[in-house]
């Protein structure tokens, strides 16, 4: 028997995005996501016509709708917006050496959050200085958000600038009222 995979939220926020003034927040935790971490995943990145992301706390794109961020030398997240996630689990074995399957597509959500202002928006949240200057686009974040423990990509999808955000899927209702909230106070001011 086969089961298909649900948004966390699908029951108490039926739409996948929600717009205040000129920030969108969306919902993308079924797009596909891997992780992969060792000492070997750079070598194994390069192999599979990845970007080698060799600082901690980086995001780069590939040449098709793919990110890899890296969250430390040895942890590495494979995005793809363009892939809808599947309900297989990752091998609990090396795939190679020095290569170990991470468990992230059913263990945190995956948000989008766009427009010029999601930064000042992010600042009612987070104590992090998300602005442009702070937080250039490539950059990425291991923070709180709300007290919810939060990583916060800054890169382009679809061409338009914004943050991908990842959190605990347990947390995911209350992480989106706050979002929600701020962002309905802040399109008012």
């Amino acid at each position: 028997m086969t089961s298909a995979l649900r948004r966390p939220l699908a029951g108490s926020v039926p739409n996948a995005e929600y717009t205040s003034g000129s920030l969108t927040l969306t919902d993308l935790t079924l797009c596909s996501r891997s992780g992969r971490r060792g000492a070997g995943v750079p070598d194994w990145l390069t192999a599979q016509g990845l970007p080698r992301v060799d600082t901690p706390n980086r995001i780069e794109q590939a040449s098709d709708q793919r990110w890899v961020m890296a969250l430390s030398k040895r942890e590495f997240w494979i995005l793809d917006s363009a892939q809808t996630a599947t309900t297989a689990r990752p091998a609990s074995h090396a795939e190679t050496p020095g290569v170990w399957p991470l468990y992230c597509q059913h263990s945190h959500v995956w948000w989008r959050l766009s427009g010029d202002e999601r930064a000042l928006l992010m600042a009612k949240l987070c104590g992090v200085d998300l602005s442009d200057e702070a937080f250039p686009e490539g950059h990425v974040a291991q923070t709180q958000m709300a007290r919810v423990s939060v990583i916060i990509a800054h890169h382009r999808w679809q061409d338009r600038a914004g943050f991908s955000l990842f959190l605990d899927q347990s947390l995911a209702a209350y992480a989106w009222s706050a979002l929600e909230d701020a962002m309905q106070e802040f399109g008012s001011l």
